[in-house]
């Protein structure tokens, strides 16, 4: 579009459908951690017994050891560019309207230099041209979606992995932002339960700028997996769910999150003040 100059020509009506894939010609590798990831010993055990039970059905299934640079280095500096670019007015202007996090990662950007800048950009792209080569013998790579177990929804994020703290409030997320810098397309796909009986989501990355595709491969497992045990798609009981007294209870995420429901306790004047505050994040 002539608003984002990185876009090109695709057709949204062609999504409609998704594309045929047949799994018994897929070249599948697949990853524990991208090699650079922390992820919860009880989550490679069980990432690894699911893609025993699925691996009969690609022409290969090959577990791949995979370095792709200083990606962690550059997701901070991305990440805090784009944060800069997006609240420094707001910052400017007061910089407790922005909530810890946010404000964490303003105040980040702003101290990076234009070395920083300079050396992300680059590296991000060496990070493509590295993945890129992997897709020479493969058509698509699996890994696990999250590093942990779901947990209480109050938990704001895993702040350990394996007992280690992590650097920052999102560093839980490597799984996902190392194939963001790596602009392949990506999908997360239900695949039945972990070893606590929580929901477990493999992801799946295709190749450069094949979403169809991607969308295709994900569909044609959604359909495989529902004939082989402990793949399926989690149906949850809404029943039992219903009648289960949570503590705290949840009426929205937005309306109910953590923060604003400890504001209710507050005087009525700091109640308003917090609630504005949860409302800027």
């Amino acid at each position: 579009s002539a608003g984002d100059p990185l876009s090109y020509p695709l057709d949204p009506m062609s999504f409609l459908l998704p594309e045929t894939v047949d799994l018994s010609r897929l070249r599948v590798a697949y990853t524990e951690d991208f090699g650079a990831c922390a992820v919860d010993k009880s989550i490679r055990a069980v990432f690894r017994n699911k893609v025993q039970a699925m691996k009969h059905l690609f022409a290969s299934c090959d577990a791949i050891d995979i370095d792709l640079g200083d990606v962690h280095r550059c997701f901070d500096v991305l990440r805090a560019e784009a944060f800069v670019a997006s609240t420094r007015e707001a910052y400017e202007r007061d910089p407790t309207s922005l909530g810890p996090n946010t404000r964490a990662n303003y105040e980040m950007g702003a101290a990076m230099t234009l070395l920083d800048s300079a050396w992300a950009q680059a590296e991000q792209t060496r990070i493509l041209a590295r993945f890129q080569k992997l897709y020479e013998q493969y058509d698509v790579i699996l890994a696990p979606t999250t590093p942990v177990s779901p947990f209480a929804w109050t938990q704001l994020f895993a702040s350990h992995i394996n007992g280690e703290p992590q650097a920052n409030y999102y560093r839980w997320l490597a799984l996902t932002y190392v194939t963001t810098l790596t602009t392949h397309p990506a999908l997360s796909l239900p695949c039945g339960l972990d070893d606590a009986g929580l929901p477990f989501g493999l992801q799946i990355v295709g190749r450069f700028r094949a979403d169809r595709h991607t969308l295709g491969v994900g569909h044609a497992l959604e359909q495989a997996f529902k004939g082989i045990g402990g793949l399926a798609r989690p149906r949850p009981d809404i029943a039992k769910l219903m009648q289960t007294n949570a503590e705290p209870a949840l009426t929205s995420i937005v309306t109910g999150a953590p923060d604003a429901r400890d504001a209710r306790s507050l005087p009525r004047d700091d109640r308003a003040a917090s609630t504005a505050q949860v409302s800027a994040v």
